[in-house]
């Protein structure tokens, strides 16, 4: 992120304010009220024309004050860490109107690739506000009362008014004074001044839900667009934390990644075998990027009690992995996979298989689907008998979550025992999970100590290479003890699935 931007956590409640009607008196409820300088505020708002951002519920502003230079460009966004009706984050450059600032451009290009961002509409808003103080005579919130009036736009000329309250970043709600404004006719209404300039109302989703009679290209597409959804939701956080994002969203970016390429195979039969091959492969290279990252950030909670040696050396990897990734972030070939699969998810790119097609029923259709990653699993089960490879748990393991992505996909179709499979598949993939992250670390352990077959390292204090040394024997314990434990959860696998009937 540019270092000259400012972040800030926004917590406010907006309220729907009939014209004329005067605002509560809330001196009873807080320490005392204060009267401040009315304001007047040009705010023009962009987005792409498909209105993109506001689409992923983010709103991007450019705001002056009256006889103010230059101004400064928001740019809103969710929040994943508090609660409240309009909880986001803010962040915030100064500049002037005629120019969105790069900062914020390249924090949005997952979101806005090939299309632009333009001024859809400008509103001039008169401001009444009132501080509020505590007890302690210490600022708690304040009261905005706005008259606005549309600028441009399909409501050009429209007028509303809403009071917005305000609270500072590191207070309470107080529930007192959101129930007097209720009393006084004040109706919360988490919609934002833009939404109500442009007469939008919440996205939504236009398709119907999955059901047994629904064709499966509705199951199809409601699977690309929530993969889409949920990949695009975490590429602007990644781009928003760099140059140290957060384990968090590394692990939720490689999960919808993954998951999107589990969802393309599972339906493959009836897409395009070239978009589904390309797809895939680009889905590959983006995971692999995201789990060089991931992994790091796996074998440092496994070893966060290690010595700080080790862990300087995993810290060290990890910044490797990041520069890696956020110049995948800028990459043509990532921006053209968002494209496509943007694409695919208002129109995918669907054919006709042998003995399957778009329009077949759901539960008759994903019924069938969920058969070859069964197969697949029950195959690589088989063949590696009683005393698996770690290389043949960890194949296991990856047919394991294609098919439980498979069965979640199809639980809302096919119910409960879907739903028992994908629970019972979702088990047995932690436990190989868990396996092959205690390999991992082993092999890591013995490379950093010098007792492995191809030694890496040979500059680490004698203590240290000790440590790590009895470290990788603890990991090798970890692995016979999950060994001996998922026998029993592939046995669930196969009783959910003959409950399944395949």
């Amino acid at each position: 992120m540019d270092p000259d931007h400012t972040e800030t956590l926004e917590r406010e409640l907006k309220f729907e304010a009939p014209m004329g009607r005067a605002l509560p008196d809330l001196r009873d409820l807080v320490g005392r009220t204060e009267r401040l300088p009315e304001r007047r505020l040009q705010t023009a708002y962009f987005d792409t024309p498909g209105q993109g951002l506001w689409e992923r519920g983010l709103t991007l502003r450019h705001r002056q004050l009256e006889d103010e230079e230059g101004g400064t460009w928001t740019l809103k966004l969710p929040s994943s860490t508090s609660v409240g009706p309009l909880t986001r984050m803010e962040v915030s450059w100064p500049g002037a109107r005629d120019h969105v600032p790069k900062a914020a451009t390249d924090l949005l290009r997952g979101i806005v690739r090939q299309s632009h961002l333009r001024q859809l509409v400008e509103l001039v808003t008169v401001r009444q506000r009132l501080a509020i103080h505590d007890e302690r005579d210490e600022l708690f919130a304040e009261i905005d009362d706005d008259l606005v009036f549309v600028v441009g736009g399909p409501r050009d000329g429209f007028q509303f008014r809403q009071v917005e309250l305000e609270f500072q970043n590191d207070r309470d709600r107080n529930g007192d004074i959101e129930s007097r404004l209720d009393d006084a006719g004040f109706r919360v209404e988490p919609v934002p001044k833009f939404a109500k300039a442009l007469g939008l109302s919440e996205p939504i989703d236009e398709l119907p839900r999955a059901s047994r009679r629904a064709p499966l290209a509705i199951v199809v597409q409601l699977a690309l667009r929530a993969g889409f959804a949920r990949l695009i939701d975490h590429d602007w956080r990644l781009r928003l934390s760099m140059p140290n994002p957060s384990p968090h969203d590394v692990h939720q970016a490689r999960v919808a990644t993954r998951r999107l390429r589990s969802d393309v195979k599972t339906f493959r039969r009836v897409l395009d075998p070239v978009w589904v091959r390309h797809v895939r492969a680009d889905l590959k290279w983006l995971g692999s990027e995201l789990g060089a990252v991931r992994d790091v950030d796996v074998l440092t909670g496994q070893l966060k009690d290690a010595p700080a040696p080790l862990l300087d050396r995993l810290e060290s990897q990890r910044q490797a992995a990041v520069v890696a990734l956020d110049d995948m972030l800028s990459q043509d070939r990532y921006l053209k996979l968002l494209d496509r699969l943007n694409a695919a998810a208002q129109r995918p790119p669907f054919l006709s298989g042998e003995n399957i097609s778009p329009q077949m029923e759901a539960d008759t259709a994903l019924a069938g689907l969920i058969v070859d990653p069964w197969r697949a699993l029950r195959r690589q089960v088989h063949k590696a008998g009683p005393e698996p490879t770690d290389r043949q748990l960890h194949r296991i393991r990856i047919n394991a979550k294609q098919l439980r992505y498979a069965a979640e996909t199809a639980s809302p179709v096919l119910g409960r025992p879907a739903t028992r499979t994908a629970k019972a598949t979702e088990q047995l993939q932690t436990v190989l999970g868990a396996h092959h992250d205690a390999v991992t670390a082993e092999v890591w352990l013995e490379s950093q100590s010098g007792i492995g077959n191809a030694p890496q390292h040979s500059t680490l204090p004698a203590p240290t290479a000790f440590e790590a040394g009895r470290l990788a024997t603890e990991q090798r314990e970890r692995q016979n003890e999950l060994r001996r434990r998922w026998p029993q959860k592939w046995k669930k696998v196969q009783k959910s699935m003959r409950a399944l009937g395949v």
